[in-house]
């Protein structure tokens, strides 16, 4: 059987990996298509003729509408053809989507790879059939059902690893590959949809992957694929317990020694209350170079209303270690809540201001179908809208004001696709990974005048949004709009010239990254530096590896591809590396750099009513689900974190 897997893919899509893989296993044919945006709709429409079974990734909740919208479409094409749904919204809104959408077939409730399988194997997709299929809610007639729940798969390392097919993806010119060491999360926000998606099925909610088998990957990543940076989607890369948290790092440190894995760079995410001198000075020693903390609010009131359980002194103290050990470190405040006030906002620019030097994002809190978070605004009365998008009423009565006015003000800062300081959080990532890979003073004098313009936007924004508030506290009619059309005119212009000089580092970056690893046409445009004065890293035959410009041949073995010296082991594909030319991979990897002026085009997330989205945080537990653009990939404009860590 051809099965067609749909989803966002603005990062590796681990989940949809993890299923192709599966199925290919159990001797089916499995084709991987993405839908960042409705730009991409035809394209998946014409992929999906003459495929047996659709499945479509229904992680986020607002996109739920461009989903249904594409899986109209499929079932039009096709009508005979089964359209299957998975991922947190799905799952988590299985009986409303199926009682009001027979564009779908059958929804995957939880993680999707044994079940998709044996929905696969079976020859058609009858009520009998379907009846014996654990985890899964059917339409039978005019019934929807659910079977008995999935018992949640123990051992992780029993999956066939995640299908890697297309080359790998470059950032700063450095082969990288997101990773998943764990799945399920330890904490239970009352906010969080990942939460609330494994307490659905039975068994335990979170479960780690022998080290020795994440080494195994890693390495095949590294010699076969030259691979240099790992981001790991982990919602708990790290758990509670110093001595677990060093006895695993460790293991995995030995390993990939003893696999010879050399320089790496390692992203992750985790809770601030496990971020430890002794931890984070040997994951350091490993390579650690980036860290998204679960940070959330800055305010007790703030985690109080997300049930975010957790301390300021925590959060704190994880920030300050993380930028004495020179770890580039991203956070988020949700600084709309629903017991959000003006004063509480301004407690949360306040816990900014002690942080300026790390990359923030601000956000509003999203109720997500089935999370205790919309339970309790439902039961209060507070909750308007359905089941595809809920919003709420603040329980400050002028906050709806002000978070109107913040839509307008503060759309291409905080809110727009790409937002202004969605593009530093990404930037900072690109500009940490540059200092470790490369050398040169070419380089260092990029990395200081990054992070001087870093701390100035920061600065600003904050200063910004206080301003906002306070016009609001102080001043009304005549007086507070006069005042915003200042702070607006005010906004263009900085905004404006932050983002020139946001490119011109962001350009200069990617032009000098990738011409030392050869994939970019050298011409009389590029900067003299880039020519002939910065040496080539370390990591260039890797960086050709990734980009499918020279092969090792035979199978996977650690004694294949590219070493650190530079060298390169099998023959060249594509001809040979050094001609000069533009290497396209398709869209891979970030050549040429991506556009980061203004907010253009469809959001990443869609819209909704609501007026924020529903990101659903970082969505790594399997099946038909997604990691929701932490890193590199561009951001959905709002909405919580969802759970991350």
């Amino acid at each position: 059987m051809h099965i067609l897997l749909v989803g966002p893919d603005l990062e590796e899509n681990l989940s949809l990996r993890y299923l192709a893989s599966s199925l290919r296993a159990a001797g089916h044919r499995a084709t991987i298509a993405r839908f960042d945006t409705m730009e991409d709709f035809h394209q998946v429409v014409e992929l999906a003729a003459g495929t047996d079974l659709v499945g479509l990734s229904l992680c986020y909740q607002i996109r739920a509408r461009e989903y249904l919208c594409l899986a109209r479409t499929l079932k039009e094409q096709a009508p005979a053809r089964a359209v299957v749904a998975g991922g947190h919204y799905a799952s988590c809104a299985a009986q409303d989507v199926l009682a009001r959408h027979a564009e779908l077939d059958v929804i995957v409730v939880h993680e999707g790879e044994r079940t998709l399988v044996e929905l696969a194997n079976i020859e058609e997709l009858s009520a009998a059939a379907l009846g014996g299929i654990p985890g899964i809610v059917y339409r039978d007639g005019a019934h929807i059902v659910a079977t008995r729940p999935r018992e949640i798969l123990t051992d992780l390392d029993s999956l066939p690893w995640p299908d890697r097919t297309g080359p790998a993806r470059l950032l700063a010119g450095v082969p990288s590959a997101y990773m998943m060491g764990s799945r399920g999360c330890l904490g239970a926000c009352d906010y969080c949809c990942i939460s609330t998606l494994h307490r659905m099925v039975p068994g335990r909610k979170f479960r780690q992957r022998n080290p020795e088998k994440i080494a195994d990957e890693m390495a095949w990543l590294y010699h076969r694929r030259g691979v240099r940076q790992f981001i790991f989607h982990d919602d708990n890369f790290l758990v509670p317990s110093v001595a677990r948290n060093r006895e695993r790092i460790d293991g995995l440190d030995r390993a990939l020694r003893a696999r010879r894995v050399g320089e790496i760079g390692l992203a992750l995410k985790c809770r601030p209350a496990d971020v430890t001198r002794e931890v984070f000075t040997r994951l350091r020693e490993m390579g650690l170079l980036r860290v998204f903390l679960g940070i959330e609010s800055g305010t007790e009131a703030g985690l109080a209303s997300i049930g975010r359980r957790q301390s300021l002194e925590e959060e704190h103290r994880a920030l300050d270690l993380c930028k004495e050990l020179g770890i580039s470190t991203q956070y988020t405040i949700i600084i709309f809540h629903p017991e959000a006030t003006p004063e509480s906002m301004l407690q949360d620019l306040a816990f900014v201001r002690r942080h300026l030097t790390q990359p923030f994002s601000f956000c509003r809190a999203e109720i997500y179908t089935g999370t205790p978070l919309e339970q309790r605004m439902i039961q209060a009365g507070r909750a308007r809208g359905d089941y595809l998008a809920r919003t709420y009423e603040y329980s400050h009565p002028g906050l709806s004001r002000l978070w109107e006015a913040g839509q307008t003000l503060l759309h291409s800062r905080c809110w727009a696709q790409n937002h202004l300081l969605g593009q530093v959080v990404r930037l900072d990532h690109l500009v940490t990974i540059y200092g470790h890979f490369y050398e040169g003073s070419e380089v260092e004098a990029l990395v200081e005048d990054f992070a001087a313009l870093k701390l100035e936007i920061n600065r600003d924004s904050v200063e910004l949004f206080e301003a906002m508030i306070g016009a609001y506290v102080e001043l009304h009619g005549a007086e507070l709009d006069a005042r915003l059309e200042e702070l607006a005119e005010r906004e263009r212009v900085r905004r404006d010239g932050f983002q020139r000089r946001l490119c011109a580092i962001n350009e200069t970056l990617h032009q000098r990254a990738l011409s030392l690893v050869g994939l970019v046409r050298r011409t009389d445009a590029m900067p003299a530096v880039a020519k002939n004065r910065l040496r080539a890293p370390r990591h260039s035959a890797a960086a050709l590896l990734a980009a499918g410009l020279i092969a090792c041949g035979g199978e996977p073995s650690d004694d294949d591809g590219p070493n650190d010296s530079g060298g390169q082991s099998g023959t060249a594909t594509g001809g040979t590396h050094n001609t000069g030319g533009f290497v396209n991979t398709g869209g891979m990897f970030e050549a040429p750099p991506p556009p980061m002026g203004g907010s253009g085009g469809t959001a990443t997330g869609g819209t909704q009513s609501t007026g924020g989205t529903a990101t659903g945080g970082t969505q790594s537990t399997g099946g038909f689900v997604n990691t929701g653009g932490m890193f590199e990939a561009p951001p959905p404009p709002m909405g919580g974190s969802g759970g991350t860590a």
